[in-house]
């Protein structure tokens, strides 16, 4: 199988497993929130986020495994890779048992932070159950590259959709049938764990010279896998702080029940971000293997080229949203989460933009230059934290949303190009060049659209959003294949699409 098609064949997948996912939560959520409550749900989601801080323990190793696995596997070193792999193991193992450790911790000071003496208990479970469920899950870590680097994102992705059919299902059995938030957690841990045993078997097939073996650890191994680790794990922090830290200031400031209203916006925003991630989101192996090379040339093509492709599917997605997104909640939700509109739509613009340049953050890990994405990551994550907490006193969960665009948005935009661009050697101009098209192409037909529809239809139902929205996409991506790339970037899409005549929409 050429690369072409397996990165095909994975972004297909991949985007059809983000599609389940969204189709499931539209269904999840609002049954979630009317059976368990506004208040159980604002903590389960509270819960969430603190246990998504354990993820922290992995201080980027599994980045650095990634890198080291895909080199030796570009460099044929099968025994260097069982060597990554299995240093990786033992590092993972006590990371493991320190989670566990701190899980314990977490489980018996949550009861101080909870006033209701009947909440205490369900709230210690959930902590300790999840604490561990994610302890569980970092022993796999080591594997990780494996599936990547041997273009097995087909595979993974099937997986993931069989987890997550079967963990709907038995969700809504349970408490349909009286159970409370607590089966949610078991039911969580039940499917970690048979998704983690099946990604085994994937990794095994993938690379049939996996061994393990205490003895093919090195200490050479671990020193590599840490030096780069350093700046991954300052990358995690940041990541962790920047998608969670939001619902504690609300929790804080405001109520749980609160954090409801902003994660019904929030998670619209990450369904639409993850479902574009999955569609393009694979190129470090492959910007790697040009890095390696010292082929700049087509570095430098191939990052213009995604950056594109990445540019034009976030105006179409994020414009739909906000043509679409105030009906879609009112419809979805009901009427009294109308105030998710606003919050969703700001938060919207800043993940965007994150998104159509994150071709520069994959660049920027191929070319082991990633502790500038880590500087900015830190900076934006600070002025993150002191802004939303100054504007959450004065507009509320409006405020708070605020506080996460405005510096995603100037620190993406403006700098990380800047010193992204230079660590390549790629003048920056070209960078922002290469944006402008997509932008000019794709924004002048959604606006059009956006007063039209605000003119001449009245959209209330699933029925009138998907049929205005299918429009939309039609007239949008056909503008964008035609207009927005270059005739040698429309020469590299054909490669990609299979079958005569659909090349020749392009």
């Amino acid at each position: 199988m050429s690369t072409a098609i397996a990165l095909l064949k994975g972004s297909v997948t991949r985007v059809s497993q983000t599609f389940v996912s969204i189709i499931v939560a539209f269904f999840m959520m609002p049954f979630l929130i009317h059976e368990l409550g506004d208040h159980w749900y604002g903590i389960w989601t509270v819960v969430g986020s603190l246990a998504a801080a354990y993820h922290l323990f992995d201080m980027g190793m599994a980045s650095a495994v990634t890198r080291y696995v895909s080199r030796a596997f570009g460099l044929k070193d099968d025994h260097q890779a069982n060597s990554i792999i299995n240093t990786a193991l033992i590092i993972y193992v006590a990371i493991a048992a320190a989670i566990i450790f701190v899980s314990v911790g977490a489980s018996y000071a949550s009861r101080l932070f909870i006033d209701a003496p009947p909440d205490k208990d369900i709230v210690q479970l959930l902590v300790l159950i999840i604490g561990i469920s994610i302890a569980l899950e970092f022993p796999f870590n080591a594997l990780a590259g494996v599936a990547n680097a041997k273009l097995r994102f087909h595979q993974v992705a099937l997986t993931r959709i069989a987890m997550t059919l079967l963990g709907a299902g038995l969700t809504w059995w349970f408490i349909s049938h009286g159970y409370g938030v607590l089966a949610v957690a078991v039911i969580t841990f039940v499917t970690a764990r048979i998704s983690n045993l099946l990604y085994l078997l994937i990794c095994k097939s993938a690379f049939p010279a996996l061994k393990f073996s205490r003895h093919l650890a090195s200490w050479g191994s671990s020193k590599e896998l840490f030096q780069y680790s350093a700046w991954s794990f300052v990358i995690a922090i940041a990541y962790q702080l920047r998608n969670n830290v939001d619902n504690f200031v609300v929790a804080g400031f405001l109520s749980a029940a609160s954090v409801t209203h902003y994660a019904i916006g929030l998670r619209l925003v990450d369904y639409v971000a993850q479902f574009l991630s999955q569609a393009t989101n694979m190129f470090v192996p492959i910007f790697t293997g040009y890095h390696a090379q010292g082929n700049n040339d087509e570095l430098h093509s191939k990052l213009l080229l995604v950056t594109r492709i990445n540019l034009v599917l976030a105006l179409i997605a994020g414009g739909g949203l906000v043509i679409f997104g105030q009906a879609f909640i009112s419809r979805w939700m009901g009427p009294n989460y109308s105030d998710a509109y606003w919050v969703m739509v700001i938060l919207l613009i800043g993940r965007m933009v994150g998104f159509a340049n994150h071709p520069l953050n994959s660049a920027m890990y191929a070319a082991n230059k990633h502790s500038i994405v880590a500087k900015i990551d830190m900076v934006e994550v600070g002025f993150n934290l002191v802004l939303s907490l100054i504007f959450v006193q004065y507009l509320g969960l409006i405020g708070v949303a605020l506080g996460t665009m405005i510096p995603l948005l100037l620190l993406r935009l403006f700098v990380l190009p800047l010193f992204a661009c230079r660590a390549i050697e790629m003048p920056v101009k070209d960078y922002y060049l290469s944006m402008a098209r997509p932008i000019l192409v794709i924004c002048l037909p959604l606006a059009f659209i956006f007063f039209w529809i605000q003119r001449n239809a009245q959209i209330t139902g699933y029925t009138d959003i998907i049929l205005f929205a299918t429009i939309m996409s039609i007239i949008c991506a056909a503008t964008g294949i035609k207009l927005a790339f270059s005739p040698s970037e429309k020469s590299e899409l054909r490669k990609l699409v299979p079958g005569k005549r659909l090349k020749y929409l392009i």
